[in-house]
């Protein structure tokens, strides 16, 4: 009963993890094109992003094709600090793939490594306990009195 509440718990935790990984992974992409090959335009706020966090949707336009994006507001520039709906505002994306975009110039191209490290040391673990969870390399979600009765 044990190794199955600490698979359930080292799945949980390796899920979750996971998904901040993979949200950082996908900020990383965006962020490399951006970097590698932007181009400004323009683009007209349409409205607040439902999550929040100072989000905003908006559209903007490259070779005559209509994208739309969602972006956090470009803190850096007083102009397009506070664009709120029907507003316009300076859009980078990427020429080689135009969907990319954002509202500011990513500073670089991965932000908070030793948060990733610390994430990516507990998902190994977290892993660990789902893959084998006796292994010296899981975490022990269980009852700690009765490993440590077993090396007694």
């Amino acid at each position: 009963m044990r190794s199955f509440s600490t698979r359930l718990v080292g799945s949980v935790v390796a899920l979750v993890l996971g998904y901040f990984l993979f949200l950082q992974v996908r900020s990383a992409t965006v962020n490399y094109w951006l970097r590698a090959d932007s181009q400004q335009g323009l683009a007209t706020i349409t409205k607040e992003y439902w999550g929040g966090h100072g989000r905003v949707v908006y559209r903007y336009a490259v070779d005559s094709r209509e994208y739309t994006g969602v972006s956090g507001r470009n803190w850096q520039d007083p102009r397009y600090r506070n664009v709120q709906p029907g507003d316009q505002a300076v859009v980078y994306f990427s020429t080689s793939h135009p969907w990319v975009s954002l509202l500011y110039q990513p500073r670089a191209i991965v932000e908070g490594w030793p948060v990733l490290i610390v994430a990516m040391f507990f998902e190994f673990f977290a892993a660990m306990a789902v893959v084998r969870p006796g292994s010296k390399w899981a975490f022990d979600f269980g009852n700690s009195k009765s490993s440590t009765a077993k090396s007694l």
